[in-house]
């Protein structure tokens, strides 16, 4: 794999039996010699944003009626982000593509109350890391297939359609498609 190919979306292959990670569709945001983060964009909590915030007067508020998204099993009570569309930026916020960007989930949330936040937007916590390699390693032993990076189908189709989306995208019908390891008969 190579940095050209970030970002892009990392697609669980079906054979990928994880618990955590099975048919996860993972938005991969940086990739170096370092190691890999992205974050689980089609893994949502079971409670919506709303049900956590602190600030009670935003309970009502119909921009945090969606699902908290569950971006990975590290720092999933530390790291709260919004992955977003283009129309919504500040000093800290990363550009992810053309169309996507990336800010903390407190300023998204700030903006949507006060009626100036981004039009599509995730809300999400936690994250998914690789080490050096691992990543790489993954992709070889044919758990990941790494795509280009789609926006709407991170931004636009319902959660549970994302998997099979991108597995179609790229060719592979998740119900007739068999896999075996590389190499092997």
């Amino acid at each position: 794999m190579s940095t050209s190919d970030v970002p892009g979306l990392l697609v669980a292959l079906p054979r990928l039996q994880d618990g955590y990670f099975e048919k996860s569709v993972v938005l991969l945001c940086n990739y170096d010699t370092q190691g890999a983060f992205g974050l689980v964009v089609n893994q949502p909590a079971s409670v919506q944003v709303r049900e956590i915030l602190a600030d009670e007067s935003l309970h009502e508020n119909p921009a945090f009626a969606c699902p908290l998204m569950i971006g990975g099993p590290v720092q999933q009570s530390e790291m709260f982000w919004a992955v977003h569309s283009s129309d919504y930026e500040n000093e800290a916020t990363t550009s992810i593509s053309k169309q996507l960007r990336l800010s903390s989930a407190q300023d998204v949330i700030r903006a949507l109350a006060e009626e100036h936040g981004p039009s599509r937007y995730l809300l999400g916590c936690g994250y998914s890391g690789w080490g050096a390699e691992q990543l790489d390693r993954e992709i070889q032993e044919e758990i990941w297939w790494l795509s280009p990076l789609d926006a709407e189908l991170v931004m636009d189709l319902e959660h549970d359609q994302r998997w099979e989306w991108a597995l179609n995208s790229i060719g592979i019908d998740p119900l007739t498609a068999s896999f075996v390891k590389a190499g092997t008969v």
